[in-house]
């Protein structure tokens, strides 16, 4: 049996504290170190969790533990500083998501992990949902023939007042809703359909003063459809963030959310509904959603085994490049008054 990868975490937020529970929870590695600043969080996990060695900087981690794979969980404007100290290093990688503050300053880490012979991977989570994974799977099929046109959004019931915190300050966060939120959609998009060619952006603030609150796109991919995606964090009714997708192909159409799929093929007029209860596979441990361990466990197989990440520091530059032309668009726009008769 192979040794456990010797892992550490930077950062105890929610996805800090969710990682930290996973990974203690799975075969197959063990967390040896922690990096937080926060005295209170430390001195909470060391209650439970005494045989983990806590530091309030992550360099001394760094510098102190003999580590091989590194969880980086703090906040946006942290992530490339410290995936670079890692890679430098010669240390494996899990960034979450989104990789940077932009596609610009992340631009080097693909070349740098290249080079270092690093696993990296990028936490793009809804790559392992099962009914993301199905819609993908049935888009590469012949029977929907080829994807014309699609729609999609991503809401949540989050902000109905001035936001406090380093998500709502664009030094920190890189932007608003689009980067901290909907480049999960912008993922699974480039998944579905390849590369985008040109993209058209509009952005609202209204609660936030620095970051935008609603975002309407309009994206053309170089060999697949074109189509919209609209997201917002404002919108009410949506406890939980929900995207949905729908696409019209050339023999049919096909919806999907994470709770349902939805396809209909006009040569023989069937419709079918899967819903995620249908596709669900057991995980070892529930924390958050099961896509959560997925792709935890497919970081920790593919440091095993030497393997290319699905969603690796690529495909994390690739998001980064999309929302940076959305903002360039958003930015430049020139609003028409429409003349009244």
């Amino acid at each position: 049996m192979s040794e456990d990868i010797k892992a550490g975490v930077v950062g105890l937020g929610k996805m800090g504290v969710a990682h930290l529970a996973i990974l203690n929870a799975i075969d197959g590695v063990a967390v040896v170190a922690v990096a937080e600043k926060q005295r209170l969080v430390r001195k909470a996990l060391g209650s439970v969790l005494p045989g983990v060695n806590l530091y309030s900087d992550y360099e001394r981690m760094l510098g102190s533990e003999d580590l091989q794979a590194v969880f980086i969980t703090a906040p946006t404007a942290l992530h490339v500083r410290v995936a670079q100290d890692c890679l430098e290093r010669g240390l494996d990688i899990f960034v979450e998501k989104p990789l940077g503050l932009s596609g610009a300053e992340a631009r080097h880490l693909a070349p740098l992990a290249a080079g270092n012979d690093a696993v990296a991977m990028v936490g793009y989570c809804k790559h392992f949902v099962e009914t993301f994974r199905e819609a993908k799977c049935l888009l590469e099929q012949e029977s929907l023939g080829r994807p014309l046109y699609f729609s999609s959004h991503m809401y949540v019931s989050q902000l109905f007042t001035v936001g406090s915190g380093w998500r709502y300050k664009k030094e920190s966060s890189g932007g608003g809703v689009l980067n901290i939120l909907a480049t999960h959609l912008v993922d699974l998009l480039l998944w579905y359909f390849g590369d985008v060619s040109k993209v058209s952006c509009f952005t609202r603030s209204h609660y936030s003063a620095e970051v935008e609150d609603f975002v309407h796109a309009y994206l053309d991919f170089e060999e697949g459809p074109s189509g919209s995606l609209d997201a917002s964090w404002s919108v009410r009714g949506y406890r939980l963030p929900e995207i949905k997708i729908e696409v019209q192909c050339e023999n049919g159409s096909l919806t999907v959310t994470e709770d349902y799929l939805k396809y209909n093929l006009d040569t023989d007029g069937s419709s079918r509904t899967l819903y995620k209860q249908d596709l669900f596979e057991p995980v070892e441990v529930y924390v958050g959603g099961a896509e959560y361990t997925r792709e935890d466990r497919h970081f920790i197989d593919c440091v095993k085994s030497r393997r290319t990440p699905e969603t690796d520091i690529a495909c994390g530059y690739g998001v980064q490049a999309v929302t940076d032309a959305m903002y360039a668009s958003a930015e430049a726009a020139r609003l028409v008054e429409v003349v009244p008769l």
